[in-house]
Order: C-alpha cells, then sequence, then structure tokens
C-alpha cells in the first residue's frame, strides 16, 4: 500500500488544483501535450513491448515481492532441506516457491537436467528478463523526454497565435494562445519529473533487485550440483558480502529495442 501514496497523491493534487484554480486545467493543452508523448512512444515501440510496460508498473504497486535479504534466507531454508532430505525434500517445495525464477530452478534440479542444459536455461531466463526490464525502462525514458519537448512545441504554438491574433486584431482569441503557450510547458515539466522520472527510477531499483535474486539463485544452483554440495552453499549464503558483491557489480543491459 505504501507504494500508492505517491501516485495517489499526485491525483488528488492534481484533482483538488482544478476545482481551486481552473484556470490551471485545459483541455487543448493537456492533449497536445500528453497525446503528442503517448502518440511518439507508440510509433517508436512494438504493441508488446508496451504491454510488458504495464506489466511491469502494475506489479509495483503494491510490490509484494521478496527482498533480498529474505530471498537469501529462502535459499539457505532450501539448502538446509537439501542437506537434509535430498531432492525430495525440494520436490515438496516447489509449488510453494513465490519467485518464478527460483521455483523454476528447483524444478530443474528435481528433474535431474544436464549441468548444462541447467546453465543455459536459467542465462537464457535472465537475459530475457533483465531485457524486458531495460526496454520498460527506456519506454518510460522516452515518455520523460517526449512531454517537455511537447510542451515546448505547444509553448511555440501558443506564440504563433499569440502573434497572428495580435496582427489580427483579435483580442478575445488572445487568452486562449497565451494559455496555450503557458500550461503546455507546466503540463510538460510536472507530468515529467514528477509522474514519470519516480516510476523510471521505481523500476531501476527494481530491476537492480531481480538481477541480484536471479544471480544468487543462478549460483546456488551452481553449488548444489555435483562437485561443490550443501555445506559449500550454505557457507556462501551465509556471507553478508554475497549480497553486496551482486548489487555493486550490477549495471543496466543496454540493448537495442525491437521496434
Amino acid at each position: 500500500m505504501r507504494g500508492l501514496i505517491a501516485p495517489g497523491c499526485v491525483v488528488v493534487g492534481i484533482m483538488a488544483g482544478v476545482m481551486v484554480w481552473p484556470e490551471f486545467f485545459d483541455p487543448a493543452s493537456l492533449l497536445l501535450t500528453v497525446g503528442g508523448a503517448i502518440g511518439v512512444t507508440c510509433f517508436s515501440y512494438s504493441s508488446n513491448q508496451l504491454v510488458d510496460l504495464l506489466r511491469a508498473i502494475r506489479a509495483l504497486f503494491p510490490d509484494k515481492s521478496q527482498s533480498v535479504d529474505a530471498h537469501m534466507e529462502e535459499l539457505a531454508r532450501l539448502t538446509r532441506l537439501y542437506r537434509l532430505e535430498g531432492l525430495r525434500g525440494l520436490e515438496g517445495q516447489e509449488r510453494h516457491l513465490a519467485d518464478s525464477y527460483l521455483r523454476n530452478a528447483v524444478a530443474m534440479l528435481v528433474d535431474l537436467n544436464t549441468e548444462a542444459a541447467i546453465y543455459a536455461r536459467l542465462e537464457r531466463q535472465t537475459a530475457d528478463a533483465l531485457r524486458r526490464q531495460e526496454i520498460s525502462r527506456q519506454i518510460l525514458l522516452t515518455v520523460g523526454r517526449s512531454l517537455p519537448s511537447f510542451g515546448l512545441i505547444g509553448t511555440l504554438m501558443g506564440l504563433v497565435l499569440l502573434l497572428k491574433n495580435v496582427a489580427g486584431e483579435n483580442m478575445r482569441a488572445l487568452p486562449a494562445a497565451l494559455s496555450l503557450a503557458i500550461l503546455t510547458t507546466l503540463y510538460g515539466a510536472v507530468l515529467a519529473n514528477v509522474v514519470v522520472a519516480p516510476i523510471a527510477a521505481r523500476l531501476h531499483a527494481k530491476a537492480v533487485e531481480n538481477e541480484t535474486k536471479m544471480r544468487l539463485t543462478s549460483d546456488w544452483v551452481r553449488l548444489l550440483l555435483p562437485g561443490q554440495g550443501s555445506e559449500v552453499a550454505l557457507n556462501r549464503l551465509s556471507a553478508p558480502s554475497s549480497v553486496r558483491a551482486h548489487a555493486r557489480g550490477w549495471k543496466p543491459l543496454i540493448l537495442l529495442t525491437e521496434r
């Protein structure tokens, strides 16, 4: 519920502002600024990528995913269970795991897949998840850049209309032209910095956390495979430096988006 506070405050603030200061609400300016930014974004990215973005945003509010510390505790618990009961113990826990990546890793262990097959599948899933997260973040950055740009375009259009009406001595049209010139810039700046930028920052933080958990899960699976054993895995998971090492080495995955 805490994730809904900031967006809720923004919506309530906008509604209160419209009722208290109706002069700050202009449908033409809002349509030009928001509609232009959405149009450019829809033209730049595929429908599947836009749907992935909507799903990623919806997953942020509320965020019920495990923290990295809780994820490490879960891995340590599974390691102790594996040490006591072997693969049979992991098989009983498979359907109760909330993290889909961990659940799939446990399923591959239980199904006795080959070491190479497990590595390849986990790496493929990690790359696909990171690709989707990075493209979603890039879409939001595109929206964040487009909103002020269309605000400036609206300002230029308003100034052109203003000068034209002044030259034609059409004084009744001056307020509308001046409103278009000013409010488009205001809408672009507010929406880009108050709405889009915080969501993009939160998606970026979520991507860092997700990759850290996926890398920890992948390392855990490798340690449980023949040649390492549960004792080594449990000792590695007990070291706090393992989380810091994954987080410190994280860099955003820059990919060419599919248009």
